[in-house]
């Protein structure tokens, strides 16, 4: 699957660099955030999704050689995110698809596109792009579980519609409606939304291409807002501290000196301020495991875990050997914990007896305030 990484004004990004023009070069200037060996890539279970699923289309349609299908459709199936559910979500996906194209459409999959009469380098690759008659349909393939998103004036989808007309315009001159579906599987949602070409072009002339011109030279001022949230800055943008900060004092202010708006205004944005304390402790404690930069005032730990057992059976085994009651061991259905067990044998001999069966996990870090600075809060 093909990606905008390497546009500054992506398509994908539109809904942020067109509220908060600056935030393009800002983001430019900063790293790649890095991601826990150990954790979830949902990026990388995306582009799998996408995978298959253009494949899959591809080969339904003839655009693929047998060869070239079963060659990709083995690597994909060696990838650690593959599994049965997605298969079965991908297959919905594509059943869709396949219902907007009617006999003489012209389907075209992970089709490169150029906005660049309006966005400066603006180029993006649409999942599907679909001309039927005077009409083209862009559709989007959103694998995620987490986020619902609406394809009702969505920037991107506008985009791409714009760039596969600037692509066809010459060859399909009757083009005159610009519809566009987003389809979530996982969440089993399907929206759609449609203007003219007119309309569009509209948009495009004095929407878009003065953002752009701005954004490209990280002009304009930084706006906070929903669309921080995929923003690079975002645990650390002056903006959005300035703007959830104010919100804070109205949240810490005592309800009944609230006016009815500000009420209103604290429970329609506390989510947002919610998401940004988040945001800034997580950036603060991947900073301080992978650069051991440590705020003033905090220290880095890690989680309390508790001892398990590795091995129920022949830990309860190992006790009934050594004397203890074979009934009073086990919490049906399971052996109960050791600090039990230390409680019903020889003091100090339970997890000796255990020896190796005895497991303590890893602690996950954590920053938690230096002792003296927590005694300073109650001074």
């Amino acid at each position: 699957m093909s990606s905008n990484a390497h546009a500054l004004l992506s398509a994908s990004g539109a809904e942020r660099w067109m509220a908060c023009t600056p935030s393009a070069r800002l983001e430019s200037t900063l790293p790649e955030q890095k991601r826990n060996s150990n954790s979830f890539d949902f990026s990388a279970e995306g582009t799998l999704a996408h995978e298959i699923a253009e494949i899959r289309l591809k080969k339904h349609y003839d655009q693929i050689d047998p060869t070239e299908f079963e060659l990709r459709y083995n690597v994909a199936k060696q990838s650690k995110y593959y599994n049965e559910e997605m298969e079965n979500y991908v297959d919905s996906y594509c059943v869709y698809v396949r219902s907007q194209i009617g006999e003489g459409d012209r389907p075209m999959f992970e089709q490169k596109v150029d906005f660049s009469d309006w966005i400066p380098q603006g180029f993006g690759t649409a999942d599907v792009v679909i001309i039927s008659g005077s009409t083209i349909h862009v559709l989007d393939l959103k694998y995620g579980a987490g986020i619902p998103v609406s394809a009702i004036d969505n920037a991107q989808l506008r985009l791409y519609g714009l760039g596969t007309y600037a692509k066809f315009k010459e060859e399909i001159s009757e083009i005159k409606t610009i519809k566009y579906s987003i389809i979530q599987p996982r969440l089993d949602s399907i929206t759609t939304d449609q203007t003219t070409l007119e309309k569009l072009l509209e948009w495009a002339k004095y929407v878009v291409a003065p953002r752009a011109k701005k954004a490209w030279v990280g002009d304009g001022e930084f706006i906070a807002g929903d669309h921080c949230k995929w923003c690079k800055a975002k645990a650390t943008c002056r903006a959005r501290s300035d703007f959830n900060t104010a919100l804070a004092r109205l949240e810490f202010r005592d309800p009944p000196l609230l006016t009815e708006d500000e009420v209103s205004e604290v429970l329609f944005k506390a989510g947002q301020l919610k998401t940004w304390v988040n945001d800034v402790e997580e950036f603060a404690l991947t900073r301080a495991v992978d650069q051991n930069v440590i705020p003033p005032g905090f220290k880095l730990t890690t989680t309390v875990t508790h001892r398990k057992i590795s091995d129920s059976a022949l830990a309860a085994t190992v006790l009934v050997e050594k004397g203890m009651d074979p009934v009073a061991i086990w919490e049906q259905p399971k052996l109960k914990s050791i600090a039990a067990l230390e409680k019903l044998g020889p003091k100090g001999q339970v997890a000796a007896w255990l020896g190796n069966l005895v497991l303590r996990p890893e602690g996950q870090p954590k920053l938690v305030k230096s002792k003296e600075d927590a005694k300073e809060d109650f001074a």
